[in-house]
């Protein structure tokens, strides 16, 4: 399984018509494509453990990067991280059944759980990277190769840190060589892996194309390439398709180093299109009745919500005078304050009529500069409303922008600006490509759900599908005789994972701020 963050057929076609990906075209053409729908928010964390366990947020627990704890009219920021992962993962199921693992730079995995194979997590600083490996062993070989700087494998933080308030554009060249210099850093530790130990199920994320579509869209989205660039502009569009050349004989190795006969899938956690605009939702809020800023909340007026200073956005809020608020921009999630007995906030016998009405306010606001809607598809949260089980940290209403951009969270003038100049932004519409043995060849197909692939992943593996996934094998990607000699089978249920509420230790302030730097450098935090 070759996962690449953010990949969308939007610019991979182009790029193989162009001849920028020729081993990529070859391999679509002998096997089956279609899009990939990610979860209702398309974002890293939710989409990637939906894809690992074949569950929906509402049952793994994970919404996005962050998540809110409320505690006495105070809410709390909390990293996420594998035990707060409420659900199985493969790497588990396939490696409690006698099979082996390698699982590497997918995120949330750290600290990793025991598989029978290897781990190396993802979005993890190069510092820690020893305690987000497994074995340990396995970080002292990597750390003694020969010719081989194991650092690329893990975040930078000085470099995350020195872009945190974007790219200046004497910092394009240096980004873009970053990621192409992490794409092989994990293309060499796989193939050592696949060479030296081949397991039954293997992985990789690679996500220097999320990183490169977030700041350089402008620059690879066909529509939007400028015709008569500049000589700066034409240099920076070919060090991202340089980046292309290579991630297309990254996979070329990799796949056939796997051999024919091994069943390959490539996924992505969700797609990338443009966003033109910033919404700041709660100023929507304000201006709406339902949240109310401190009297010297800053107003972005070229203040932007910076990493260092997401907890003091909390303090911006008057908690005893809000009933609706948003916490992070990369849930693109309202919050209910809900009376907790105080007589302030929402009353819980008022709460679904509530939510019905604050849904129906922003299905009908209008940008006043061109009487476009803004919000579409606003989802409440149904077990919530229906008094079911739900985590107490999940939203109360996920929105969707018209752009479906990111929203924004601090102080403004006005609810809708335009930006300066298209950045990249997450769109639902991932992709699946799959080829081998058991798969067919020459067909698109309708769109697969992001739950289906650990289905697909254990039917390939010839393992029983848990009776309480959600996801399906999706059988018409499947060779019909390869059906018939190998039809899907279920079994018991997942296995129960450790108690996310349990006393641990929290991640470092290191590994905090390297995330911060992160989100706010990909664009989830203006």
């Amino acid at each position: 399984m070759i996962g690449l963050d953010g990949a969308t057929f939007a610019l991979l076609k182009p790029l193989m018509n162009d001849g920028v990906m020729p081993f990529l075209k070859k391999f679509v053409s002998e096997g089956v494509h279609a899009d990939l729908m990610s979860t209702q928010n398309p974002l890293t964390p939710p989409a990637w453990i939906s894809m690992v366990t074949g569950r929906s947020p509402e049952i793994h627990g994970i919404y996005d990067f962050l998540r809110p704890e409320f505690s006495e009219n105070q809410v709390f920021l909390k990293v996420n991280d594998s035990r707060d992962i409420c659900c199985e993962t493969v790497w588990s199921m396939v490696s409690r059944q006698n099979k082996r693992v390698t699982c590497m730079n997918f995120y949330g995995m750290s600290p990793p759980v025991p598989i029978d194979g290897y781990l190396i997590s993802g979005f993890i600083p190069w510092k820690h990277l020893r305690s987000s490996t497994y074995p340990t062993s396995l970080f002292e070989t990597l750390k003694n190769k020969p010719n081989f700087d194991y650092k690329q494998l893990g975040m930078d933080i000085a470099e995350e840190k020195k872009c945190i308030q974007g790219l200046d554009q004497g910092e394009y060249e240096p980004w873009i060589d970053l990621q192409s210099d992490r794409d092989r850093a994990w293309t060499e530790v796989l193939c050592y892996l696949m060479k030296t130990d081949p397991t039954d199920l293997t992985a990789v994320v690679f996500d220097g194309t999320d990183k490169l579509q977030h700041l350089f869209w402008r620059y690879l989205a066909p529509e939007l390439v400028d015709p008569n660039p500049t000589p700066w502009d034409a240099h920076i569009r070919e060090m991202c398709i340089a980046y292309y050349r290579q991630l297309d004989s990254s996979i070329e190795t990799l796949v056939n180093l796997s051999g024919p006969d091994t069943n390959v899938i490539m996924t992505s956690d969700h797609g990338f299109g443009a966003t033109t605009e910033v919404v700041y939702i709660n100023e929507w809020l304000a201006q709406h009745g339902y949240l109310k800023w401190v009297n010297d909340a800053e107003t972005d007026d070229g203040w932007k919500l910076t990493a260092d200073r997401i907890k003091d956005h909390t303090v911006m809020i008057d908690w005893e005078q809000t009933l609706a608020y948003a916490l992070t921009p990369s849930s693109n999630a309202i919050y209910v304050n809900m009376d907790d007995g105080s007589g302030k906030g929402v009353k819980p016998e008022e709460y679904a009529e509530f939510c019905d009405r604050l849904k129906k306010q922003l299905l009908d606001y209008r940008n006043p500069a061109d009487n476009g809607q803004i919000f579409i598809e606003p989802e409440l949260n149904q077990a919530k409303i229906a008094g079911k089980p739900h985590f107490p940290y999940s939203p109360d209403i996920t929105v969707k922008l018209r752009d479906y951009g990111f929203v924004s969270i601090v102080r403004s003038g006005e609810v809708v600006k335009p930006r300066h100049k298209p950045d990249g932004t997450h769109r639902p519409n991932g992709i699946f490509i799959g080829r081998g043995p058991d798969i067919k060849s020459g067909e698109k197909l309708e769109p697969l759900s992001i739950l289906d692939i650990t289905p697909v992943l254990l039917h390939l593996l010839d393992l029983p599908i848990p009776k309480d996934m959600e996801g399906r094998v999706p059988t018409e990607i499947i060779r019909s005789d390869s059906l018939i000699s190998k039809p899907v089978k279920y079994g018991e249920n997942t296995r129960t994972t450790q108690d996310a509420s349990q006393q641990r230790e929290e991640v470092s302030d290191e590994e905090k701020e390297a995330l911060m730097a992160q989100l706010k450098l990909l664009g989830y935090m203006d």
